[in-house]
Parts: C-alpha cells; structure tokens; sequence
C-alpha cells in the first residue's frame, strides 16, 4: 500500500537515511484522523518534526532539538503561528489499529520546551509519546515528501492530499486508490458537515487543490468521481510521474513566489471564468501519453 518493500522484506521506515530535503514519513502519520481542525502550518509542522527527528535518531524517551524558524511559514515571521501550530499537535490524537486488533490511541507531540520569541535562535525541545515511537518503530510503509513541496503549499488539503498519493506514487503496480466519499473528506481532513454535496467539495477543495499539486509535485494526479444512479459516492484517485518537461515547470514554479500562483496555474491568468480541464480530459490525455510512449507506461 505504501512506497515501500514487500511486507515479507520488512524494509522499515526508521531504516531508511532521508535526504536533508526529503522527509520519509511513516503512513500512521500520513493516515492520521481527527486532523480536520489542524491548520496549513501544524499540518506541515508534523512533517518538519517527524524529519528532524528521524534525522537525529527516533528512540523512546529521547527529546529532539529544531530551531524555531524551521517551523515559521516564512523565515522571519511566524513565531505565534509556531506556538499554535505545537499547542495544535499536542492535541491532535492519531488513531492507530494494532496488528493484534487493539486499538492505539496517542497525542502526536509530548512535553516540549520552546524558547522566548525574543531570542534571535530560539530553539524548540520537544518528545514523542513512548507508544507513539513503538508503533513507528514497526512501521514499513512511508511516502516520500519533499519538503520544499510540502513548504510551498498555501492550502491545507494540498498537503493532505499530496502526503497520501506520495504513499503510491512511486509503486510500479499501483496507479489509482479507491476511496468513499466520507473516506475521502477524512483524508483531506475537511470538517464535518462542511460541503455536504460532491459539488461544493469539486468547487471549494478539489479543483484549487489538485491544481496546486499538479503544478508542485513530481507527479501528476487526477479525480474521478464514481457513481450509484446519478449520486456521486466516491472517488478514485489516479497519479502518474511528470516526464523531463513537466518537472522542470515544476521546479521552475517552486521557485516563484506564492502570491500569483492561482492565476498562473494552467495559463489562466486573469481568465477566471475558463473551467478547469476535466478529470475524464486528464485521463484521456494520459492514455494518450502512455500510448504514444509505451517504454514510459
């Protein structure tokens, strides 16, 4: 299910080096539930965490140091939006199902230290629960994030969702993942009884969000609604990697600021009225593509 060796390999997550930019998260951090209320910086502050840590060397009862500006949504700001985003995570409870049929239930931050907001390099102490680190201990199934991906996001369900298809997005024999309606609200962590119809979630969430990742990530996605009669009642999710010309737009976006990028996304600056391309146009031009370039399927 995730990007990594068949279960018999037991290749486990904490085996693996991360690159300095790149953070490989457990998926019982990537499939968390209850995150709905967390904002876009306490949902990337989960990632910044884990990888600082991963980095340091996760052991039971051991605290980790990072410094505060690795947290600020930008490099001289931010130091309250810090505090909230680490009050947020210590509330925030992940549900874990145990291979024995028991259920885990942990806080994903424990006791921490932060420094005054006065101090030039203030510097963040914090833990994990000793339950939290067991279950990560035995994990063996990761995505792999980049982190200027993750940092560049202005929307809190574009990091929801890029997280999850980075689970699939590097599996040879895996292109889609089917999910209810309701799953699919849960993963993006969108609230209860926020827009209720497939419609509101298409217009609101889906559409600016798949733009957004589309146009970051290494790999391209597409939504495609299922039906029961004329009922939208879930959804399957499609990715495939970007070849040499659609990374580098990529690359070439990440390095523009954020101010702009809506209008910039699909050229369609200043044309707001302009429909987005459809997910069935997307598909289509993907078989295309892939038929075009069987050596790249």
């Amino acid at each position: 299910m995730g990007d990594s060796a068949p279960a018999e390999g037991k290749v486990f997550t904490l085996a693996i080096t991360p690159r300095s930019r790149e953070a490989i998260k457990p998926a019982e951090l990537i499939q968390v539930t209850g995150h709905h209320e967390l904002t876009l910086n306490a949902r990337r502050s989960i990632t910044i965490l884990w990888h600082n840590a991963h980095v340091q060397g996760v052991e039971e009862g051991r605290d980790y140091t990072i410094e505060i500006d690795d947290l600020k949504p930008d490099g001289h700001k931010g130091y309250e939006m810090v505090e909230e985003a680490v009050e947020a995570l210590m509330r925030t409870i992940i549900t874990v199902r145990m291979s024995n049929g028991t259920t885990r239930r942990v806080q994903f931050l424990g006791g921490n230290d932060m420094d005054s907001p006065d101090r030039p390099a203030g510097v963040l102490t914090y833990s994990f629960d000793k339950r939290l680190v067991e279950v990560l201990k035995s994990s063996i199934i990761w995505g792999k994030i980049q982190i200027p991906v993750l940092m560049a996001f202005t929307s809190k369900y574009a990091v929801s969702l890029y997280e999850n298809a980075s689970q699939f997005a590097n599996l040879e024999f895996k292109s889609f993942q089917d999910y209810s309606l309701d799953e699919f609200r849960e993963m993006l962590g969108v609230l209860p009884g926020q827009y209720k119809t497939f419609g509101e979630l298409n217009m609101h969430v889906l559409k600016p969000v798949l733009a957004e990742v589309n146009a970051l990530a290494p790999f391209t996605m597409a939504v495609l609604p299922t039906k029961q009669g004329k009922k939208v009642t879930g959804i399957r999710l499609s990715w495939w990697k970007k070849d040499a010309d659609a990374l580098k737009d990529a690359w070439d976006e990440l390095q523009r600021p954020k101010v702009g990028r809506k209008a910039r996304l699909g050229g369609t600056v200043e044309r707001v009225g302009e429909p987005m391309p459809s997910v069935g146009r997307l598909l289509r031009q993907d078989r295309k593509r892939r038929a075009a370039s069987p050596e790249t399927s």
